[in-house]
This record gives structure tokens, C-alpha cells and sequence, in this order.
């Protein structure tokens, strides 16, 4: 019996060809593990040596302080209270350098924005002066609060030491009370806020009256005294509402016009019981 040759199909001659050509090669899973592993070390080394050259490198050491908001504190006042000249900018703890800067009783609030290479940059807020308050010798700059800013001179020419006005009482804007019991005061001590609030209402009310004062005095046992330019001086309660009492003034004011009759003193302290004398 003849042996019958078969020629293979078309599918079987592309199968034989391909499984003779020689094929790519291909990394296994273990030298893709042990490449990733290479890549991974690599980074993280040079994110190490990133970090060790931004701590330890002069060039992030800060060289300069911009300051921004200041009127009564000078850049220098700002830069001493920072504490931070030389210091690497990346290790600049902002929130323990506005505490330090709200220290200062002029700032009110700071914002600390390091800039890189080697600056940062400072924002504050300053208390803003309300009021002269005149001790003794002695004249300080106070707030709405009764906080002492600073010790000021009339003599002084700077418009920076006055918020931008003389820094005389008899010139300046601002409204002046005298404490007749003087005693000496530190920057960040605080006055009688009731009597600075009072003082700034009746330079406006009284002269609605009729009446012209011509200063505000205070001591703890009188309140507020104020000599006018009638001649009398007018005690106040600056911790009540000082608008009724200067009703009452005017009312007093006149009886003795009507009467003809002088007086020294009016004490309008005791809605009640007010007396002249």
C-alpha cells in the first residue's frame, strides 16, 4: 500500500514559521522588581540630599525682613521682636514669630510669609491711637481700649512717632486726658478705656449746649472732671451714658443764667442729685 504524502494547511506553515523566528527579549519579574527597587533608592536619596542642602545651605538663611502695615513701629522695632536674622528659612516657625510680634503693645495682629531664597516677608496690624493720655510729665499714645502704645514727646518732628499728626496734644487732632493723680506707665499697661470713650462724646456734645470745654481731667476718685470756658468745671461718670448727664448740665446751666448765679463746680454724676456749688 502506497504511502499518501499531506501537504500541512496555511495555518500549520505560519505556526512552524513563527515558532522558528527568534523572539525579543524580555526582562522577568525579577529584574522589574529589582529595577523599581534601584529607581525608588535613587529618589529618595536625592530628595534626602534636596532636604540636607535646604537646611544647612547658607543661601536660605534669612537676610532680610520686608515689613508692611507699620506707622508707629519702625522696621527695626519689628526685626529685633522677630528674632529670626540668620535663621533657615524652612525652619521658621511662623506661629511662634506672630506671638513674639503681638508682644510688641502696638501689634495687633502679624502675618509671616517666608519668600525664598533668604526673606520674609511681615504684615501687621497696629493698634490705632484713639486718644493722648498726659501723666504727670509724660504723654503716651493710647488706643480705644486704654492700652498704652508708647511714651511720645512734643518735641518730636517724626510723623511716624504721632500716627502722621504733631505729636503735641495742644495741636494734635486726637483728644487729651489728663491723669491728676499722674504715675508712670510701660508700653502695654492700661488706663481708664470708660474716660477716653466719655472724653471723645462730650467734645462733641457739649458744645451742642452751649458749652465749651477746655480740657478732660481724671483721677479714680473724682472721674472725669472737665474745666470750660464758662468758668466752671463739670464732673462726669464716664462709666455711665454721659449724654443724660449733659442734659442735666444744660438744664443747670440755665437756672443760673436765669438766677444770675455763679458756680465753681457742677457735679452731674447722680442723675438724682446733681449739685453746684
Amino acid at each position: 500500500m502506497a504511502n499518501t504524502l499531506h501537504r500541512p494547511s496555511r495555518a500549520a506553515e505560519r505556526a512552524l514559521r513563527a515558532a522558528a523566528e527568534p523572539r525579543p527579549w524580555l526582562p522577568g519579574p525579577f529584574l522589574i522588581w529589582v529595577f523599581g527597587r534601584v529607581v525608588a533608592v535613587a529618589v529618595l536619596l536625592g530628595a534626602a540630599w534636596v532636604v540636607y542642602d535646604s537646611a544647612s545651605s547658607d543661601r536660605f538663611q534669612v537676610r532680610s525682613i520686608r515689613v508692611q502695615g507699620n506707622v508707629l513701629l519702625s522696621p527695626a522695632d519689628i526685626e529685633k521682636a522677630a528674632a529670626i536674622q540668620g535663621t533657615n528659612v524652612f525652619w521658621i516657625d511662623r506661629v511662634e514669630m506672630a506671638k513674639r510680634l503681638r508682644q510688641l503693645p502696638l501689634v495687633q495682629r502679624a502675618e509671616i510669609d517666608p519668600a525664598l531664597p533668604d526673606s520674609v516677608d511681615v504684615t501687621v496690624t497696629e493698634r490705632r491711637p484713639a486718644a493722648f493720655w498726659i501723666s504727670g510729665d509724660t504723654t503716651y499714645l493710647v488706643d480705644n481700649e486704654g492700652v498704652i502704645l508708647k511714651a511720645v514727646s512734643a518735641e518730636t518732628t517724626q510723623a511716624r512717632a504721632c500716627a502722621g499728626q504733631p505729636c503735641d496734644p495742644r495741636l494734635a487732632s486726637l483728644p487729651a486726658v489728663t491723669q491728676v493723680d499722674p504715675q508712670p506707665f510701660q508700653p502695654g499697661d492700661r488706663v481708664s478705656a470708660s474716660a477716653l470713650r466719655a472724653s471723645a462724646q462730650l467734645a462733641s456734645l457739649l458744645p451742642t449746649v452751649g458749652v465749651q470745654p477746655l480740657g478732660f481731667e481724671w483721677s479714680r476718685d473724682g472721674g472725669l472732671e472737665v474745666p470750660t470756658g464758662e468758668g466752671w468745671r463739670v464732673r462726669f461718670d464716664p462709666s455711665s451714658d454721659v449724654a443724660p448727664q449733659v442734659q442735666t448740665l444744660a438744664t443747670i446751666k440755665l437756672h443760673l443764667a436765669s438766677t444770675n448765679t455763679t458756680a465753681l463746680l457742677i457735679d452731674v454724676r447722680f442723675a438724682d442729685r446733681p449739685f453746684f456749688r
